[in-house]
């Protein structure tokens, strides 16, 4: 047990002055014992750094490309509210066919549920992607998307707002087409124009639990410049 020197000595002193008279000496042994605990209670702050702090980390799964992880499962979320972690979103490739490039991705639902209890989401109803001022609409050729990535439904793509959510009101590539259960749903647009992979906004629309939000994901940027070859 650490005493410091200081409340020694004031112990001694008490008890040197109330040696013959038995109640005072009965006084000043109390009063020892108080001056030691408040000692001791001094030094054991002494021994702690200032401001010692306490914290709990939390930490999430990152998914393959881009939008799942970085949100603790456990806390719940406002039915409604805005989750860009909610739907695994893959590039799956990117590769020349013919005179044009394919580009096909995933999205994965990892939790399928009613979107209200234990971190679960609910069924995609279909997605979207914005592009940026360096791409020419002129460049899609077509646009189709599949339950396997084998059997493949085609559609015109547009570029226009979505009425049907609030949550990215500029004009969009939609891909009407949603998951169900944990199965992915896959997605193919054709370019005539070959564009390097880059970061992209796109957004989900789901049920009235999961509702909408935006996400970053790998999309398309701007057009593949060829580096020139030195001879």
């Amino acid at each position: 047990m650490y005493i410091p020197a200081m409340c020694i000595f004031f112990i001694y002193t008490l008890n040197e002055k109330n040696m013959k008279p038995t109640r005072l000496f009965f006084a000043g042994a109390i009063a020892a014992l108080l001056i030691i605990a408040a000692c001791q209670r001094n030094s054991q702050k002494d021994i702690l750094p200032n401001n010692t702090q306490t914290a709990t980390v939390t930490t999430g799964s990152t998914g393959p490309t881009g939008t799942i992880g970085n949100r603790d499962s456990d806390t719940p979320l406002t039915p409604g509210a805005c989750n860009p972690y909610a739907y695994t979103i893959t590039l799956e490739s990117h590769a020349q066919v013919g005179s044009n490039w394919e580009w096909v991705w995933s999205v994965q639902n990892p939790t399928p549920g009613n979107g209200r209890n234990n971190g679960t989401v609910q069924n995609l109803s279909h997605w979207g992607m914005q592009f940026g001022t360096c791409f020419a609409w002129a460049a899609v050729v077509s646009g189709s998307y599949s339950a396997d990535g084998i059997t493949w439904t085609d559609f015109t793509p547009s570029y226009e707002t979505d009425p049907s959510q609030s949550c990215l009101t500029t004009p969009v590539l939609k891909f009407d087409y949603g998951t169900e259960g944990s199965a992915k749903s896959y997605y193919k647009l054709v370019l005539n124009v070959n564009y390097d992979v880059a970061g992209a906004q796109g957004y989900y629309k789901s049920g009235t639990n999961t509702g909408c939000c935006t996400f970053d994901f790998s999309g398309v940027g701007c057009a593949h410049q060829e580096e020139d070859v030195v001879k």
